[in-house]
């Protein structure tokens, strides 16, 4: 039985995802921060938990995450899931006193890279917390 080209195409579409899933956790574990702006597409958009407008392009993604995990005192990856429509990578940390649970719901293209990135932070106690380190 020969594999159909849509198939193919999926299979392959699926391997870059998986290789850029596992950069992303790579880059934030090591705080690589050089390396994040090669993961993303130039016209990457961010839903961040903070803002109320997304985020766009390269250079405002990789800043405001850079300014976050400056201000987190300890994170880590918990579990993931994916489906067609993206990946839902699930984290844990603090920002001082104030634990957090949150959730990266990321989009790749056919290339693997970050299309669109939307992250989740609760409680909203964590999310003040982060807000008020960040305008420090």
């Amino acid at each position: 039985m020969s594999e159909t080209t849509s198939n193919a195409f999926e299979r392959i579409r699926n391997q870059h995802e998986q290789v850029g899933l596992d950069e992303w956790q790579r880059i934030f574990g090591q705080r690589d921060w050089d390396k994040l702006p090669d993961l993303l597409v130039d016209n990457v958009t961010y839903h961040s938990p903070a803002d109320v407008m997304p985020l766009q392009g390269k250079d405002a993604v990789v800043g405001s995450l850079r300014q976050s995990f400056d201000i987190f005192e300890s994170f880590e990856y918990a579990r993931w899931f994916s489906g067609d429509e993206g990946h839902v990578l699930e984290f844990r940390g603090s920002v001082g006193d104030a634990t957090f649970t949150g959730i990266d719901i990321i989009r790749f293209d056919a290339d693997g890279k970050i299309t669109d990135l939307v992250v989740m932070i609760r409680p909203v106690a964590a999310v003040m917390k982060l807000r008020e380190k960040s305008a420090q």
